[in-house]
């Protein structure tokens, strides 16, 4: 990456030594996209700590693009190696599963190899994969990620109110054991309200509250067999949606890199004319200087 004009951006920090503002994002992206970088961050490594280039693509690319000052502790330093650490991991898995396949033979899989990886790199890697160690370390990851049951979808709702839900829900579970069990007047329904008729709220999309709780709700019913086809039919829920997210990803991968590309250009370009810098003729004139 080229800085234009050989200016930097002025980065700020809160007391946490965490990066805050419009740079803050801008700084994301760099990283992430350093850290992806397998010409200057080997895939051939079994893992972030023996890379021996961190270092160096720290003082050269990251330091001479952001200005900052750094402190006493080297958190600021730390943090931002370990994001770059935790991009070179998860691309090269995502490299993996986009461009190895199975019924290929080595050389195939070595001619399909991602662009910019070099081939005896591409070599080591597959050949890392293969072995017993890391196929179990990946199915243990497998396994770990089928146990995760919430994601992080908080929106705009402060944090106040939703500690306020929780503890309301926890009080209503504690005086009625019964509204632990999925049902219209379980805990949830209690403190959000009931369902919507199209839809049961933590579930996604698919099943409506006939098809988990009966056509009335009301109805007690066998409770054992309905039990057992509410766990079915959530089952079968998050698996089709785990599809539909993976296919989803790897249409998406190759349109997202090029738009990440042109965001970080944008906004580089936003950062510098905000701090009164004057671009350079060939930024203004539309060319590109993330490379």
């Amino acid at each position: 990456m080229e800085r234009p004009n050989g200016r930097k951006i002025v980065l700020r920090f809160n007391n946490a030594k965490q990066a805050i503002g419009d740079e803050a994002g801008l700084l994301s992206g760099v990283l992430g996209l350093l850290g992806s970088d397998y010409g200057k961050f080997p895939i051939c490594r079994k893992s972030w700590c023996q890379i021996t280039t961190k270092d160096k693509v720290y003082n050269e690319c990251v330091k001479q693009i952001f200005h900052f000052d750094e402190d006493s502790e080297g958190i600021i330093k730390k943090n931002m190696l370990k994001s770059m650490g935790k991009s070179w991991k998860e691309t090269r898995l995502r490299l993996y599963d986009r461009f190895y396949e199975p019924t290929f033979t080595t050389e195939q899989n070595l001619e399909n190899r991602p662009p910019g990886i070099d081939r005896e790199h591409w070599r080591w890697f597959l050949d890392y994969r293969a072995e017993p160690e890391t196929k179990g370390k990946c199915k243990k990851n497998v396994v770990n990620r089928s146990k995760q049951q919430y994601t992080h979808t908080g929106s705009s709702k402060s944090f106040a109110r939703r500690i306020e839900e929780e503890e309301k829900i926890e009080e209503i579970e504690q005086q009625d054991e019964s509204s632990r069990m999925l049902s219209q007047n379980d805990s949830i329904a209690q403190v959000f309200g009931k369902e919507k008729p199209g839809r049961v709220r933590g579930v996604g999309f698919g099943p409506t509250p006939s098809q988990l709780f009966g056509p009335n709700s009301h109805a007690s019913g066998n409770g054992v067999q309905q039990e057992e086809t509410q766990r079915k039919l959530l089952e079968l829920q998050a698996e089709l949606e785990g599809e539909k997210l993976k296919r989803k990803a790897m249409e998406d991968e190759a349109a997202s890199d090029k738009k990440k590309m042109k965001a970080m250009e944008s906004a580089l370009i936003y950062l510098f004319q905000r701090q009164g810098e004057e671009l350079p003729p060939e930024i203004a004139a539309g060319t590109g200087f993330v490379e």
